[in-house]
């Protein structure tokens, strides 16, 4: 039995269009030009990239997270346009019935999780929930992902997600990572592109 931690965005929740159309209305308001959705996912995910200038032109703006500030665009897309990924169901279903502590690690704000989690029928697999918030560092921070571990209950602790963020994170933490790259080719060893695949990297530990 092990402790299995997951980045929500880009891991468990495809919402890469959902975070593209609610940059490209902020930045619609802000009188500039939209950016393509790659170009504002790459922003997101790299270490150290002041988010607030490239996203927003905005200086001199610290929030933890991308989404401080403009919640209400965040959730207007997420309402419409967000879906799991295929199987994620079925994957937490297995994982539940292996005895895993199953636990949420993402730079999302905290108070924005729970309407998330429970729109997506999914809310209930979680033994915790961390998200962003007054004095929970983001990721690749490890704080979150040692929270988590403080509080499983078993000795071995793997994380999974999506970005370089993520696979620092775990480093910093020092536990396992295994990297989702959906619908890919030529993975790498610990990567996946399906929840099959995820499987067979998580059994080695089961």
């Amino acid at each position: 039995m092990i402790n299995v931690f997951f980045d929500m965005d880009g891991t468990l929740i495809d919402s890469a269009n959902a975070i593209s159309a609610a940059v490209n209305e902020i930045r619609k308001e802000l009188k500039l030009n939209p950016l393509s959705r790659q170009v504002i996912l790459d922003i997101i995910n790299t270490p150290g990239m002041d988010w607030a200038k490239e996203l927003y032109n905005i200086d001199d703006f610290h929030n933890s997270s991308f989404k401080e500030g403009f919640e209400k665009y965040f959730i207007k897309h997420y309402e419409e346009s967000v879906v799991l990924f295929d199987e994620i169901i079925d994957l937490l279903e297995f994982l539940k019935e292996k005895k895993c502590y199953l636990a949420i690690a993402t730079n999302a704000p905290q108070s924005s999780l729970n309407k998330i989690l429970s729109r997506h029928n999914i809310i209930k697999y979680f033994d915790k929930i961390l998200g962003v918030s007054l004095g929970i560092e983001p990721k690749p921070h490890p704080m979150m992902l040692n929270l988590l571990k403080q509080e499983a209950p078993y000795d071995l602790s793997v994380f999974i997600g999506d970005s370089q963020k993520d696979k620092e994170s775990a480093k910093n933490a020092k536990i396992p990572y295994y990297h989702a790259r959906w619908y890919q080719k030529d993975l790498k060893a610990d990567e996946f592109s399906t929840t099959r695949e995820l499987k067979k990297l998580l059994e080695k530990h089961l």
